[in-house]
């Protein structure tokens, strides 16, 4: 839902009457000295019912869940020119749950003292300047590896039964953040550093300035049906105690759309100091000192028609200084009623040897040991 200077006239029809009149106000307080200057408002609703077996407690589940192929949301984005190719922008978006309404986002840390963050716009909450193909932004936002999987991986980095379920990291938000993102034809070059990533663990620390300190660098080429990136990061420990402790990535991968088929590839690299804090899930789930992992994946996205698609999986993990290496694989079917609405049905498998906890959600969440198969039926719907 667009609003502009010039008022542009209301759907007759639409649902969200309310949230015009509240984005209208906001819109007419800013002033009205450029009238290319907007503010929308938008959302996704995506609830599903889910059943999993093998679960940590040993026997199966059915549960409703909210977010599976994207996360339940609802955002304001907004754009003011300036003059001169000068434009202000800003986002503020809440992610919730739909079965229940509560946050999406709320952490809490660890160690003697956490604290718990409540967050009302805990997916994005930012504002910057953009010119020209440049822009420059300040906030929470999300991390670069996170734009990456999204664009890369066949299943979008979904909130369930994706590269999201073999690493957390794949789709953080990283606090106290600034981010530069440049196009120069077909290239993007973009950089990212935090001086706190994540203040479940509290503010900056006086002193102590690599504490929870993060900082990334990302290129991406696309031109034509191809498109590929390779991309860097590193956090410090959240405690002072253990500050020198880093967990670092880097990940390349490839897309190359063919018409109805358009296949996908990538590679991630891990190494976690052992003092790490939050401690590796990879550690936690195999109960040895498995600190370096390699993750390969593969898949494809196939337009059967116009209004269904099929998307295809694989995702391997290569934890070293053990065998247990879990594999994930993953099949989708996408049925498009409309331009925003659509129905689903996703089925995942996750194979466990030597003790690995590779649950179709993530690590953790089956028993150890066991494999575990996953089905989710749902419908999504944006606005």
């Amino acid at each position: 839902m667009l609003l502009t200077k010039a008022h542009k006239k209301a759907n007759a029809t639409s649902t969200f009457v309310l949230g015009t009149v509240a984005v209208a106000g906001m819109t007419l307080a800013a002033g009205t000295a450029h009238a290319q200057s907007s503010v929308t408002l938008y959302g996704i609703a995506d609830v599903g019912i889910e059943h999993i077996n093998n679960t940590t407690a040993g026997g199966g589940q059915t549960r409703e869940v909210s977010g599976n192929l994207s996360g339940s949301r609802w955002g304001l984005k907004g754009v003011e020119d300036l003059g001169g190719g000068v434009k202000a922008i800003f986002a503020l978006e809440n992610g919730f749950n739909i079965n229940d309404g509560t946050t999406a986002q709320s952490t809490r840390g660890l160690g003697a003292n956490p604290t718990t963050t409540s967050r009302l716009f805990g997916r994005q909450a930012w504002v910057g300047l953009s010119y020209k193909g440049q822009q420059l932004t300040l906030g929470r936002q999300n991390s670069l590896m996170y734009e990456q999987a999204v664009q890369f991986d066949p299943m979008g980095a979904s909130s369930r039964y994706s590269i999201l379920s073999i690493d957390y990291a794949m789709a953080a938000r990283i606090d106290n953040s600034v981010k530069y993102t440049g196009k120069f034809g077909p290239l993007t070059a973009q950089a990212m550093y935090s001086t706190r990533y994540d203040t479940g663990y509290g503010a900056e620390v006086p002193g102590a300035e690599i504490t929870g300190r993060f900082f990334s660098g990302a290129l991406t080429y696309a031109t034509g049906p191809f498109a590929a990136s390779v991309s860097y990061e590193q956090r410090n420990s959240n405690t002072v105690a253990t500050n020198t402790g880093t967990e670092r990535r880097a990940m390349a991968a490839a897309s190359y759309d063919f018409g109805a088929v358009k296949a996908f590839g990538g590679y991630r690299y891990l190494r976690a100091s052992n003092d790490f804090l939050p401690v590796n899930p990879i550690v936690v789930a195999n109960g040895s000192e498995a600190n370096a992992a390699n993750l390969y994946y593969a898949g494809a996205q196939y337009m059967v028609t116009p209004a269904f698609q099929l998307t295809a999986t694989a995702y391997y993990q290569d934890v070293h200084s053990t065998s247990a290496d879990p594999w994930l694989a993953v099949l989708c079917a996408d049925y498009f009623l409309s331009k925003r609405t659509d129905l689903y049905a996703t089925v995942g498998f996750a194979r466990n040897k030597d003790n690995s906890a590779l649950g179709v959600n993530g690590y953790g969440t089956v028993a150890p040991g066991y494999n575990q198969t996953g089905v989710t039926i749902g419908m999504r719907q944006k606005f």
